[in-house]
Parts: C-alpha cells; structure tokens; sequence
C-alpha cells in the first residue's frame, strides 16, 4: 500500500478540508475545483449514500453558480452525479446535463418543472440571472464544438436560434464567449456573422465522442477522395 504524504488518503483528505472550508466561506468556483479534487482522490463507492448526494448537490450547485466554470464535463463523466437518480434532486442532475450540451431547450423545461425546487436552493436562486447568462454561452460553445472546423462561420440568427437570445443581444453574447476566452474568433457586425477558429478544450460525454467519432471518420473519407482524386490528377499530367 502507498503511504506517506504523497499516498491517495493524504489529498483525499486535504481537499476534503478544502472542500469544506470553501463551502462555509466561498467563492464557488473554489469550492468546485477542490472537490472535483477530492472526488479525482477518493474512492465515492465507499462514502455512505447521503454523503454522496450531498456532495453531488453542492458540486453541481457550485460548477453552475462559479464564476469561471464552464467545463460540465469534468462532473458529468464522474460518477458522483449517478447518486441523485430517483431522488427528489434528480432534477439538479438533468441540469448538470443539460450544461455539459448547452442544451437551453432543457434547461428551460427543468427550470419550469422544478421551479420551487430551484428556489429552494439559495445559492442557485440569487444567482439566477447569472446561470441563465451561463447557459446561454455554453449553447454558443457547443454550437462551434459540433460543427466541423471547415463550418464555423456562423451567422447571428443562426446563434439567436440556438441560445434562445434577441437579435441585438447576439453581439453581446459573442463579445461575452471571446473575452471569457470560451472561444477565439472574427466577428463581422456588417454582414452578421461570427467565424471560430478555437473553441475551449473540455471534457466530452460518451455521446460528444461518438459524434467526434463521426465527424472523424467523414473527415477521413474526404482526406481519401482528395487522394485518389489527385492520383487520377496526376496521371493524367504526365501521361
């Protein structure tokens, strides 16, 4: 067995200190980072049930209210969140979900059915407006992330569409995601579009994967229709 400061149960316990400390003094956005560090060190399977869904509820509550916090994937691909299935805060978990895919559509609908869930919950409640702002940027960065990188240029109505915002609020949004440092890019105000050269690295759920798969894999029949193409060219040339 690893012993000694550097062994598992040594960090598991200091950021379950940190964890704790943040959680009574804030900011959210560190308490989320250590616990995603005390869960990445600690063997959850062993913790009793309660103490797993309440440690899934105050990391969802802390990576949606964070400042900062823009990769759902990294809690969504743990399997912390599983401990809310058939409870009454299974609903915090489709939220957590519906982040990871910028899916405004179903954070509406959850927002809607749970309402006096959410506002039960203090520190969602508050910051409200602020989530809302947050969903809204991460339909934006998912929008970029599943079209290929030969698509990027995007049009205003095409973001106003996905984010669910007014047309003369896309600007704005756009402006948000590139000073967030959520994506890089040119926008064009004059003709209305925004072309994305860089959207931010994340954790993918299986289902991203599958479609990076298969963008990959459409990406590598056109590399292979280019080559054969440019063989038959080049017969053709000096022939």
């Amino acid at each position: 067995n690893i012993s000694g400061p550097s062994a598992p149960s040594c960090h598991s316990s200091y950021y379950k200190t940190a964890t704790m400390y943040y959680k009574m003094v804030g900011p959210p956005e560190e308490y989320y980072r250590n616990a995603l560090m005390y869960i990445s060190y600690t063997d959850t399977a062993e913790m009793k049930e309660e103490e797993r869904q309440n440690l899934a509820i105050d990391v969802s509550l802390a990576a949606l209210t964070g400042s900062g916090v823009y990769n759902f994937g990294e809690v969504v691909a743990t399997p912390i969140l599983e401990s809310l299935t058939n409870t009454p805060s299974s609903w915090l978990m489709d939220l957590m979900r519906a982040f990871s895919t910028g899916d405004v559509n179903k954070y509406n609908a959850i927002t809607s059915e749970s309402k006096d869930d959410v506002v039960r919950q203090k520190a969602l409640f508050e910051r409200m407006e602020f989530v809302n702002e947050k969903i809204k940027l991460l339909a934006l960065v998912n929008m970029v992330f599943e079209r290929s990188s030969s698509d990027r240029n995007i049009s205003f109505s095409e973001i106003s569409a996905r984010a669910q915002v007014p047309m003369d609020q896309v600007e704005w949004l756009i402006m948000k995601a590139l000073s967030l440092k959520l994506i890089k890019g040119q926008m064009d105000e004059i003709e209305q579009v925004v072309f994305v050269s860089w959207v931010m690295p994340r954790v993918l759920s299986k289902d991203q994967i599958k479609a990076l798969g298969e963008r990959l894999g459409d990406w590598g029949k056109k590399v292979d229709e280019m080559k054969h193409y440019m063989e038959d060219q080049t017969i053709e040339l000096f022939s």
